[in-house]
């Protein structure tokens, strides 16, 4: 496992674009939306991609990151990628905090952002539409000591 900028625009839509993928992000038929202001990093396992960590700045020292990865790369895989983020972000920001937004139809990422150690600090109703729903977000941050505890607890998957 390994982390790396995507440098390719063709494969990053690829990944983001499958509904295997982002199957309770994106409506069918519909494409992700690639920010052009966010940095998107892989997760590779040898030459495939198995997630992608998106990051941009929110507000002052505050980034927003989101985290997406294949369905046969999640649970204790993911947290390892997670890990490699951390050491990404903390070697390449000096962000003071983070925010992630988790849909209520996504329970993998609300589980993952969990067992980071994320602080649930909100929800929003009616975030977005989904197949003509509205569908709902819990906000979680997560604080730099945080990513530097991450980190720290297991420093050797994080290589």
């Amino acid at each position: 496992m390994h982390i790396k900028l995507i440098d390719n625009p063709v494969k990053l839509a690829e990944f983001l674009n499958n509904p295997e993928n982002t199957g309770n992000i994106v409506d069918s038929g519909e494409k992700y939306f690639i920010k052009p202001d966010a940095v998107y990093l892989g997760i590779y396992e040898g030459v495939l991609l198995a997630g992608v960590h998106e990051v941009r700045n929110f507000w002052h020292s505050v980034v927003e990151c989101h985290a997406i990865y294949s369905p046969g790369f999640r649970g204790e895989y993911a947290l390892s990628g997670h890990r490699l983020f951390c050491k990404w972000l903390l070697d390449n920001s000096p962000f003071l905090n983070s925010v992630t937004m988790v849909p209520d139809t996504t329970k993998y990422g609300r589980a993952l952002i969990r067992l980071l150690g994320a602080t649930r600090i909100g929800h929003l109703d009616d975030a977005y539409m989904s197949n003509g729903k509205p569908v709902g977000i819990t906000l979680y941050q997560l604080p730099r000591s945080k990513y530097e505890e991450l980190l720290n607890a297991n420093s050797s998957n994080c290589q």
